[in-house]
């Protein structure tokens, strides 16, 4: 077609409009589908363009939008379309149902909940690069955001965790605090606060309101949040009910928005918890052979090394034995080029240093077991890189005894590729119930591959209170590291407080006797080889969730319960603890335990703390 002459082709230029905006693709507002490889049919998807967009040549962000609990793809809050072409965004509403008629979304929840093979995490990078091949998207992961509300929120966070590579801000209005995610024969708890070290380089901000039947449990989680050292994270408390109103969701808006035009860069350190035996992370290839609930830790990641090991839960939970994972870094060395591999078994405390070639792309892989190792990767001359390794309080323990003095050693390991002189170490916590004598230590050198604890011990006196809800109640210390090259390295750890709390007197033991729970003879002693579940009995009967630090102990799984309320939020762990089959019997094991209750109506987790002894054999 030949236009020409300004007059004659302008009604003929609208004409056109008029027919691509009512065409379906190109409208404010249009509801449409595509084909999904993962779901293997059509998925329906809401997308809300600027005004501008059909005569536009630009490009947009993008913010996805996660509904909640019985809603779909169909986002109906009144101002949207102002809000849209207000800010120059796309706004793309998923559906997150996994069937149509299932009201309740993502394949997620209780395990009754989880009843289909396909995954959500899955599909969401299906949808946007489908989102990016069919609109004039930017596709850089600064200018990609989630929001989602309720059940949505918990999916914002929990998919911004997933994928902190592809999205730049997360917003969770009034998001759900903990639900099992993976597959219907093998899926695990996702507790929102204690997974936001997935979320460091995501901008993040979580509202909850007072009358909200979340309230109490998002409170947890917004501590969760502030427990974490750099984390960009802020919350806002409104009044009123669950829902989220026009005015709220603006604010999520106005948010991720304002997070557009200021964007984090991606950490140049990381850490990654993924509950899946394959993950993609930052470039790296992570495949694994783990066929039973639980994660595999990243931790420190750098282009240096990293440290790795399983978990069968976060943030604490027991190596799980037999799986091997293999690891493929990003094209970040040199190609075809030998480095050496430096792998320290820390559960083992034994060193191997191999030599590893780069592929074609620069590319490096390895593999490890189960255990908790450290990697680094270097060339020789490379600089030095300084990570924890392990802490001891007293000599005997992980555990702080409260009010009083401990003495705290940290172990140290340059898994870089040259030795490190004048170090200074300072520790630090924002806990301010925690003080430190001597913040700051001295070391001479650290050779490269060397593990060493540091000369002096730290001073700390713990005098936090044991929380009273499931906020986390490790203290979180912060280790700032340097040398005489102006090097510096930042690292942390958590470290548990065996607090002066009441001795719980009454105890019962299950070894067997319910046939539910432990497994023995049933006679209501701990021996050696019995798995043991422990109660606190002086007020009815109550699971306990055990804390210890013996090596009798070799094994521990948790049971999980949801306590009778209006919502289904909030489960309740207790331990079910194996005792060595050499456990020598007379052997005493120190506990420290809490029980949780949950009100009916309010939906609020009530903690109560006690320490107990109990002697195997006896």
């Amino acid at each position: 077609m030949n236009i020409s002459g300004k007059k004659n082709a302008l009604p003929l230029i609208f004409s056109l409009l008029i027919i691509i905006c009512e065409s379906g693709n190109i409208a404010a507002q249009s509801d449409l589908t595509h084909f999904s490889r993962v779901f293997g049919m059509n998925r329906p998807y809401r997308v809300f363009l600027p005004k501008e967009y059909p005569v536009s040549v630009k490009r947009y962000p993008v913010i996805y939008y996660f509904h909640g609990n019985t809603g779909d793809h169909r986002l109906d809050i009144k101002g949207i379309e102002e809000l849209v072409s207000t800010h120059d965004v796309i706004l793309v509403a998923w559906n997150g149902r996994s069937v149509d008629t299932d009201l309740r979304p993502y394949n997620i929840g209780n395990h009754s909940n989880i009843k289909y093979e396909i995954q959500l995490k899955d599909y969401f990078p299906e949808l946007v690069s489908y989102i990016d091949s069919t609109y004039r998207t930017i596709t850089d992961r600064s200018l990609r955001a989630v929001i989602g509300h309720s059940m949505g929120g918990f999916m914002a966070f929990y998919i911004a965790g997933k994928y902190p590579d592809m999205i730049g801000s997360a917003f969770s209005s009034k998001g759900s605090p903990e639900f099992f995610i993976g597959y219907p024969a093998n899926h695990s708890l996702y507790h929102v606060r204690y997974m936001f070290k997935n979320l460091y380089g995501v901008r993040l901000k979580f509202a909850t309101s007072t009358e909200c039947e979340l309230y109490y449990l998002n409170n947890e989680v917004i501590q969760g949040a502030l427990h974490e050292d750099g984390l960009d994270f802020s919350y806002h408390v409104y009044e009123g009910s669950h829902d989220i109103t026009p005015e709220q969701f603006k604010d999520a808006f106005d948010f991720v928005v304002e997070s557009f035009r200021h964007p984090l860069p991606g950490p140049a350190r990381w850490h990654h918890m993924d509950l899946y035996p394959d993950f993609d992370i930052w470039g790296y290839e992570v495949r694994s052979d783990i066929v039973s609930r639980g994660y595999i830790d990243m931790k420190g990641v750098t282009r240096g090394g990293l440290g790795i090991c399983t978990r069968a839960w976060e943030p604490d939970g027991v190596l799980i034995p037999g799986v091997k994972i293999s690891i493929k870094t990003p094209a970040v060395y040199q190609p075809n080029t030998s480095y050496n591999l430096l792998d320290y078994n820390i559960t083992e405390d034994q060193k191997i240093t191999s030599t590893v070639s780069s592929d074609m792309y620069g590319k490096i892989g390895f593999s490890v077991n189960h255990e908790n190792h450290q990697i680094g990767i270097f060339r020789k001359g490379d600089p030095p890189e300084i990570t924890y390794m392990s802490h001891m309080v007293n000599g005997k323990s992980k555990f702080l005894d409260q009010n009083k003095e401990c003495r705290v050693g940290i172990r140290l390991l340059n898994r870089g590729g040259s030795v490190a002189n004048d170090i200074t170490v300072k520790l630090s916590t924002s806990n301010e119930a925690v003080s430190i004598a001597n913040p700051l230590i001295k070391l001479k050198k650290l050779l490269s591959g060397e593990a060493i604890w540091l000369p002096v011990d730290f001073k700390i006196v713990a005098s936090n209170k044991p929380t009273s809800d499931g906020s986390p109640f490790r203290i979180r210390f912060n280790l700032t590291i340097s040398d005489d090259k102006n090097h510096l390295w930042n690292d942390e750890f958590d470290a548990p407080v065996y607090y002066d709390v009441p001795e719980f007197t009454e105890i019962g033991i299950d070894d067997g006797d319910s046939e539910i729970f432990g497994s023995g003879n049933g006679n209501n002693i701990a021996e050696p080889g019995e798995t043991v579940m422990i109660y606190e009995i002086s007020n009815g009967s109550r699971r306990l969730r055990l804390y210890y630090a013996d090596p009798y102990i070799d094994r521990e799984r948790l049971y999980d319960e949801i306590q009778p309320d209006k919502w289904g939020d909030g489960y309740s762990l207790s331990s079910l603890i194996h005792i060595s089959e050499n456990c020598p019997p007379g052997h005493q094991i120190k506990f420290l335990a809490s029980y949780e209750v949950k009100d009916w109506k309010l939906i609020k987790r009530e903690v109560t703390w006690g320490t107990f002894t109990i002697t195997v054999g006896d």
